[in-house]
């Protein structure tokens, strides 16, 4: 529904343009109405009107000085101007104004039906050419965001330099693409069912810090990509990145569920696209990632950056260029079988210790050698089958301890992180150790690492330096330990801290801040916020509770 107001001297006039014709018919509503200029000019400003119906003889403002200011002060809206014959003085001044509706006192009922018709018209047409013309736009700044990141979008001289032209500065400009700071982010959600998470965008996270108009979103040849326009837009994703750098995200978080490859920052868009090539090389490599890594920056600025070839990024990965490809091929089975022998070995001799190292140098050769996620998968897949074989051939009771070969290789090629195979081969290679030794000393750990926590809660400790300390894989690990006590370690530690915590507040010794660091907390905010979980209520409010009790 458009908007009108009735602006005339005359009551009666007022009333009657009202009634004249069925504006609600036309796709009108009357929203107000001006007696005077003034009235007129701050209804137009207040109200902003689709349509103006005005008396050109105004008390105060004469009507074409209305039009004039309202004009200058943006007001984009239609006017019908009502005249008199001898008011026609006055066209040439309004037709500057965008004027073209005229309707001579006394008002005809038709002319003036068929003059707001007509006006509506144009309206709706307006709209909708608006509405396409929008559509193109947005299409085109897509476009042109895209050809920016894959560096497409410039023109090369003779010597294969870009450089910023003035059209196309100009054009980067009316597109809201001009900007004195960038960098791309890429970012990666993926599903894996813990906890129940249910899929999480995190692009609807992004306006919750950041203004509409400083960042784009797109997908380039399935990256997720953010292009961040502006140094404030830089500065607030930082800090966003920062703030969950400095408390690790919980397992029961969205958050863990994401990856994010952040680029380097540039000052023109002619380097958009180094920002975003520097932001794909990581993303690349986001399989070989460490355990709750989920942000990864860029280390060399676009400038500075060396220029990296397909060639010597192979080599750098491989470690041994330079070498034919028979010669490359034969190496790789013979570092393949020496890492398969060496875990073999371990498991027969019934020593974990060795097993895990083993499983760990070949998380090394496969993280520094191969340099595709199928290709790594692949090659953890050969070992793990490999060693199934061997065992299962020697050792037949062996055969229900393992997955089926279709099981593994389903497994390993779902797997987001190399470090997930490495646990599930440790996993794996755990059970055949209990099968093969009667290796029951797994479930007494947990009781020893209860027990080193409750010596050691102020210390910074963490389920994979216990992993470390007691020889075992940090992913099984948690899940025994899980599995044993009915919690998490990260919850038993926080009950344990909190715990020791109401026993300092109780004494009433100690300020809050002290007991926060007496139990592990170097942060007092995290320590209430901690606490308030745990115990229902904040420290102060837990040592005044048991001050009163005294």
């Amino acid at each position: 529904m458009q908007t009108v107001l009735i602006a005339d001297d005359e009551e009666n006039i007022r009333e009657g343009i009202k009634l004249i014709i069925d504006w609600d018919e036309l796709g009108f509503e009357i929203i107000g109405t001006a007696s005077n200029g003034e009235e007129a000019l701050s209804s137009i400003k207040k109200l902003n009107p689709s349509l103006v119906v005005m008396d050109m003889q105004m008390p105060k403002i004469h009507g074409i000085d209305v039009i004039k200011k309202a004009r200058a002060e943006g007001y984009e809206g239609y006017f019908i101007i009502l005249s008199g014959y001898s008011d026609f003085s006055y066209a040439q001044d309004a037709i500057r104004n965008r004027v073209t509706n005229y309707i001579t006192k006394p008002i005809d009922e038709d002319e003036l039906y068929d003059t707001v018709k007509k006006i509506k018209e144009e309206i709706d047409r307006n709209a909708k050419e608006g509405r396409r013309s929008g559509q193109i736009r947005s299409k085109a700044k897509s476009v042109v965001t895209s050809e920016l990141l894959l560096g497409t979008y410039f023109d090369k001289d003779e010597e294969g330099d870009v450089s910023l032209t003035e059209d196309r500065r100009d054009e980067l400009e009316s597109m809201g693409l001009l900007s004195t700071l960038y960098q791309v982010i890429i970012f990666e959600t993926y599903h894996t069912g813990r906890q129940g998470n249910s899929e999480y965008e995190y692009l609807n996270l992004l306006p919750t810090f950041l203004d509409e108009n400083s960042f784009e979103a797109l997908n380039i040849k399935g990256n997720d990509c953010i292009l961040l326009k502006g140094k404030a837009a830089v500065s607030r994703f930082e800090d966003f990145i920062s703030h969950y750098e400095k408390y690790s995200i919980e397992s029961d978080s969205p958050l863990d569920n994401i990856f994010i490859a952040i680029g380097t920052t540039v000052d023109s868009p002619v380097n958009i696209d180094s920002s975003y090539e520097s932001a794909k090389s990581i993303a690349d490599r986001r399989f070989f990632c460490d355990e709750g890594e989920h942000f990864v920056r860029a280390d060399v600025t676009s400038k500075d950056a060396p220029e990296e070839t397909s060639d010597n990024r192979k080599a750098g990965k491989t470690g041994i260029a330079g070498i034919s490809e028979d010669e490359r091929g034969k190496a790789v089975i013979l570092d393949k079988q020496r890492i398969m022998d060496k875990i073999l070995e371990a498991v027969i001799a019934g020593n974990r210790t060795a097993m895990v190292n083993a499983t760990e140098d070949l998380y090394n050769y496969i993280e520094n050698n191969i340099s595709g996620n199928s290709d790594a998968c692949l090659y953890a897949t050969e070992i793990l089958l490999g060693i199934k074989d061997r065992l299962t051939k020697q050792y037949p009771m062996l055969a229900d301890v393992f997955d089926t070969h279709a099981g593994i290789i389903e497994f390993i090629e779902g797997r987001f992180y190399l470090y997930e195979i490495m646990q599930y081969m440790v996993e794996t290679m755990d059970k055949v150790l209990g099968k093969l030794h009667e290796h029951a000393a797994s479930e007494n750990i947990i009781d020893d690492i209860i027990s080193y926590t409750d010596r050691n809660y102020a210390q910074p400790l963490t389920l994979e330096d216990l992993a470390s300390r007691f020889g075992y894989n940090s992913g099984y690990l948690g899940r025994l330990f899980t599995r044993t006590t009915g919690t998490g370690y990260n919850y038993y530690l926080n009950e344990c801290r909190i715990s020791k915590a109401k026993a300092f507040l109780a004494e009433g010794k100690y300020k809050v801040y002290e007991v926060a660091q007496l139990v592990g907390y170097n942060d007092v905010d995290y320590f209430s916020k901690k606490f308030r979980k745990h115990a229902g209520m904040t420290p102060a409010e837990f040592r005044r509770q048991n001050k009163e009790a005294k």
